[in-house]
């Protein structure tokens, strides 16, 4: 990885009500951080906030005190698509992409004070490759690693929705990593699992799917997701006629994704950093 992706940051648009102290905006009042209010002592008993020019002042002659912002630390939660269409490698490696990101979120989240965890998925679930959240450095090194060195090979993306009930609980920053080649109903059941969350999705695309395609050929393709191979006599309307499917298969998933999520982020063949962390922290891609 890029010793520039260890510059990654991201914030949250909404409070948090976690009680472990943390760097993100909360509903939680306490002694520290930032002033929020002056209230009376009755409402916020710490009579070292004491806020003596507001009580001289006060027409009801309450004893009133400043009360402070107490921020606190949230639970980041990386869910990873390994089906096999994430095998695909042509400019790029997705999986190892996709170990950059989990990566840099880690490193980010030990800087903040939040958790980590990483719930790789295709048809299951992956036990072996999942992390619950955790605050341990070795742990999300190892599972860092673990998920770059996996080789996808099974088809379909159903362990989205074990992955979204382990996850039930708190309001989490959740990043959704894919190259989003699925059935539109896949996209509804993310929608439905992660409803609760701020969901992040991150697109990875190789632009040698369809880019890299000749306009005449005889081409014996193989299908990453069945595993079949078709002959293929391929033409530029054919290719032409891919491009378009494959724009109006993302239209659409993208649609059904952001009916409940923010927008979604396209990497395609390389990661751009500076931008990555512009979009996390302002939401423009």
């Amino acid at each position: 990885m890029n010793d520039e992706a260890k510059d990654l940051a991201y914030s949250i648009p909404w409070r948090t009500s976690g009680i472990r102290v943390g760097s993100h905006k909360s509903f939680l009042s306490g002694s520290g951080g930032l002033f929020r209010d002056i209230v009376p002592l009755s409402t916020f008993p710490d009579p070292r906030r004491i806020a003596i020019r507001a009580s001289l002042s006060d027409p009801f002659e309450r004893l009133l005190v400043r009360r402070a912002e107490q921020p606190s630390a949230i639970d980041i939660a990386v869910l990873v698509d390994v089906s096999a269409s994430m095998a695909f490698e042509g400019k790029c490696d997705k999986i190892a992409l996709a170990a950059d990101i989990a990566q840099a979120l880690a490193i980010c989240t030990e800087r903040a004070g939040d958790t980590f965890a990483l719930y790789p998925f295709d048809k299951v679930l992956r036990q072996d490759l999942l992390l619950r959240k955790t605050l341990s450095r070795a742990a999300h090194a190892d599972a860092v690693e673990r998920l770059r060195q996996f080789a996808p090979d099974q088809s379909g993306v159903e362990g989205l929705a074990e992955a979204g009930a382990a996850i039930a609980g708190s309001k989490k920053l959740v990043f959704l990593i894919s190259d989003f080649l699925w059935p539109q109903e896949a996209a509804r059941t993310a929608t439905e699992v992660l409803a609760f969350h701020d969901i992040v999705p991150i697109e990875i695309r190789d632009s040698l799917e369809l880019d890299g395609l000749p306009d005449w050929g005889l081409l014996n393709l193989r299908d990453l997701e069945t595993g079949r191979y078709r002959l293929v006599a391929m033409r530029p309307t054919l290719k032409a006629r891919w491009r378009a499917q494959r724009s109006e298969q993302r239209q659409r998933i993208t649609q059904a994704l952001h009916a409940t999520s923010r927008e979604t982020f396209t990497i395609s063949d390389k990661i751009d950093w500076m931008r990555f962390t512009s979009f996390l922290l302002h939401g423009a891609a």
